[in-house]
């Protein structure tokens, strides 16, 4: 499943680690994110699993060799987001997300064991405020969920039945 490309990234990559030994191969559109294995695997039990000796994508990490691995199944935008908050590039990190954003990275991060990792960047993206209809509210409703945030849970609740409870 995990192919080797020697070429190094191209230049549509995404650099989060510009020395990382992984291009992780996101979506349909081949968008393509290159990172530290042992930087994620540090943050996070799934991608330790993966990049392990068990799997495919673990074997033969090499820094002179960047090994492309494909995940056709993933959010490039919210990887991208998390993917910058585990390798500490804060700089990086959007200070506003729309709700849609945050309940996919909510997704992802739940996926790969690493919500947690959210919790204080989270804080500024759950504020009901920000959400302009019912849709947007259910989004961070559901994300506040995933996040294990009971403030902003309640906040977000709140904030629905004050504004649609008639509805």
């Amino acid at each position: 499943m995990a192919s080797e490309c020697g070429d190094g990234p191209s230049d549509s990559t995404v650099k989060i680690a510009a020395n990382g030994d992984v291009i992780l191969v996101i979506d349909f559109h081949r968008r393509s994110i290159q990172v530290n294995s042992v930087v994620l695997g540090n943050a996070s039990k799934y991608f330790n699993a993966m990049f392990g000796l068990n799997f495919s994508e673990g074997q033969d990490l090499k820094r002179s060799v960047i090994k492309e691995i494909p995940m056709p199944d993933d959010n490039a935008v919210a990887l991208e987001v998390l993917f910058n908050i585990i390798h500490l590039r804060n700089h990086a990190v959007p200070e506003y997300l729309k709700p849609n954003e945050v309940f996919e990275l909510a997704v992802v991060s739940d996926k790969f064991d690493c919500a947690i990792l959210l919790k204080h960047a989270s804080m500024q993206w759950l504020r009901p405020k920000t959400a302009t209809d019912i849709l947007e509210m259910c989004n961070l409703m559901a994300a506040t969920y995933i996040l294990d945030n009971a403030r902003a849970f309640m906040d977000t609740k709140w904030e629905m039945i004050f504004r649609y409870g008639g509805s």
